[in-house]
């Protein structure tokens, strides 16, 4: 998981052939803006060398191009994401959200088909763990507005085809497994989408936008609204239960899952 404290958006001009062209690079540090901008002139020249050579496209390691809000560790990140929601970051845990669950031929005749949605998803987790020990043997489950959130005590490496493959056997949306590979990591929205509370909405372009006082004034008016709501509330443990973990429990603490509010 790649991700930087620091931030720099440059313009500069390379050439191609005759002609100098334009080019804009973001680019991140964990030292310094002077180091990040520093980069991004070794980027910018290391781009007009390939076109030179006529090389291919340099393969870069996919960073999460978010604003920083909270460093827990280098394993664990906390980043806003394009919305303004707070997002973790992880590569300690398993954390899979689920909208809809895998469904069988055979489900027409198990209690399963007289649960409510939420419950379904559960139900169809667990049925899919006893087949696939190999997930883990620890889980946290929560309900989310929409769905069910389950984080797993294992870490279950995304970057792996045949785990991949797994990941979408227990029914995780491939589009979500696809960003995990991308990004070496999972991922949890911590507060509520902004539309779900009626907050005043705003579009996040860049790391650097989270440093404007329009952001600022923005983020004391969402995180005052956000307080009203929770993002989960915990339905069950499988397993050793691992809340006390310092991670788990300022998740739990940023999503108020204890508290009894309207979920978001």
């Amino acid at each position: 998981m790649k991700h930087y404290q620091f931030w720099v958006k440059e313009r500069f001009n390379i050439m191609i052939g005759k002609n100098a062209e334009p080019i804009s690079l973001l680019v991140g540090s964990n030292q310094s803006k002077a180091d990040a901008y520093n980069l991004a002139v070794a980027r910018a020249k290391a781009i007009e060398t390939r076109i030179e050579q006529k090389a291919g496209i340099e393969d870069y390691d996919v960073a999460i191009k978010e604003h920083v809000a909270q460093l827990i560790d280098q394993q664990n990140v906390i980043t806003v994401c394009r919305y303004g929601a707070k997002v973790l970051n992880t590569c300690n845990y398993t954390i899979l959200d689920f909208d809809s669950y895998p469904v069988d031929f055979f489900d027409r005749f198990k209690a399963v088909r007289k649960l409510e949605k939420k419950l379904r998803i559960i139900y169809k987790f667990e049925e899919r763990l006893q087949k696939h020990p190999e997930l883990g043997q620890d889980f946290r489950i929560y309900e989310t507005a929409n769905g069910v959130r389950v984080i797993g005590k294992q870490y279950f490496d995304p970057t792996n085809k045949g785990q991949a493959k797994l990941l979408q056997l227990f029914g995780v949306d491939l589009l979500y497994v696809q960003l995990s590979q991308k990004q070496q990591c999972y991922r949890a929205r911590l507060t509520p989408k902004p539309y779900r509370i009626k907050s005043r909405t705003i579009k996040i372009g860049s790391p650097l936008d989270c440093e404007t006082e329009n952001y600022q004034s923005w983020e004391n008016e969402y995180q005052e609204k956000s307080n009203q709501f929770s993002v989960v509330k915990l339905v069950k443990t499988i397993g050793q239960d691992f809340a006390a973990d310092n991670v788990i429990a300022l998740h739990d603490r940023l999503c108020n899952s204890s508290q009894n509010k309207t979920l978001a």
